[in-house]
């Protein structure tokens, strides 16, 4: 788990991104400071990964605390939030290698953009730190392959879409893509001399976390003395038996699933929750499932009471009504969020489903805290 620490004077501002780490589920330990100072001793005492700092601050602005920590820790990721457009601060942020300078309010969609892109690159650096380690002196080079670590090559960057693959296909529940591509990868490998053994092990765990996702929660449960057992083998053929294995479980458990209703609408929802902002169509729904749109549109209505239209609009209209409560963006900017750029609709829906109209229900909210 990556630490962040949100530096900002203003608790209201605080509170807004901390809502929005827990709204979009990212794996942060949170830290807060209310001034430069108090941000600078967390720093001095704590590993912080990410720094989420304004820049206008007592006692020490932002632009100082971000040049202190990176001297304190060179890895550090920083991002700048500040009320102010002023293009000397943009160019002081760029000089200290901030990631992002987000204008207040700050828009949720650009916050988890630019936090999503942060984890990923802190999970980059310390991949490439594993796979460059010299285990030379640490592993038996009697073991499955060389242990001189190999520069890597556009042999990984393929690794990498493979791997990425796999988690897509285990998400979609596509045995076809799934199979395909654990096999690819298997095969790949196989007899293969010129490669760490430790490179290896961290492919094959990767790969066994995404196939363990697809199974039920008891067999999830088990990872940590599966990621042991694959570092006890000593041979590729070992791993590769015990990798299919599992491929095997996970194919017939997503072909159960498949056979059943609930599956289907499992996909739809999940589909609709992560693209309520964009248009979304009953055919374009239905492809997904290889239903026909009729009977989806039977099937979902039956299980949930309720039409896959009023579900998406269900969806949009509690995202509004969170934003309005956590955020300052204008209702325009809302509406267009949650998928209704013409205001005018999105304010008619919105008195529709809760009998007040956006801003006064912003107000009321305000009024309640």
């Amino acid at each position: 788990m990556y630490k962040i620490l949100i530096a900002d004077d203003e608790q209201d501002e605080r509170n807004v991104i901390s809502y929005l780490i827990k709204k979009y589920n990212f794996s942060l330990d949170l830290r807060n400071a209310s001034n430069g100072k108090e941000a600078l001793t967390i720093l001095e005492h704590e590993h912080i990964d990410i720094l989420f700092t304004d820049i206008q601050m007592p006692f020490m602005n932002g632009l100082e605390l971000a040049a202190r920590a990176k001297e304190i820790n060179p890895t550090i990721e920083i991002i700048f939030f500040s009320g102010y457009d002023d293009f000397e601060y943009v160019k002081q942020a760029l000089s200290l290698h901030a990631v992002n300078y987000i204008l207040k309010p700050v828009n949720p969609e650009e916050f988890y953009k630019s936090i999503n892109e942060v984890c990923q690159t802190i999970s980059n650096q310390k991949q490439d730190y594993l796979i460059n380690y010299d285990f030379t002196n640490a592993y038996n080079p009697s073991t499955i392959s060389s242990t001189n670590l190999t520069e890597k090559t556009s042999s990984d960057v393929e690794d990498s879409m493979i791997l990425s693959n796999i988690e897509q296909a285990t998400r979609l529940k596509d045995p076809n893509l799934l199979r395909k591509n654990v096999s690819f990868l298997l095969k790949k490998y196989e007899g293969t001399q010129n490669i760490s053994h430790i490179y290896i092990r961290y492919l094959c765990t990767t790969l066994l976390r995404y196939l363990l996702t697809s199974l039920p929660d008891h067999e999830t449960m088990h990872f940590q003395a599966c990621v042991d057992k694959i570092y006890t083998f000593n041979q590729f053929k070992e791993i590769k038996e015990f990798i299919e294995s599992f491929l095997e479980k996970s194919l017939t458990y997503m072909k159960q699933e498949m056979q059943a209703p609930k599956y289907s609408i499992h996909v739809i929802k999940q589909y609709i929750n992560g693209h309520y902002r964009e248009d979304i169509s009953l055919n374009q729904l239905a492809d997904l499932v290889y239903l026909s749109p009729k009977y989806l549109s039977s099937i979902f209505s039956q299980t949930t009471g309720i039409s896959i239209n009023k579900y998406i609009k269900n969806i949009r209209m509690e995202k509004a009504r969170e934003l309005l409560v956590n955020t300052n963006m204008k209702i325009r900017d809302i509406g267009t969020t949650v998928g209704y750029p013409n205001i005018s609709y999105f304010c008619k829906l919105f008195q529709e489903e809760f009998r007040i109209s956006p801003e006064k229900y912003r107000n009321k909210g305000q009024l309640e805290e």
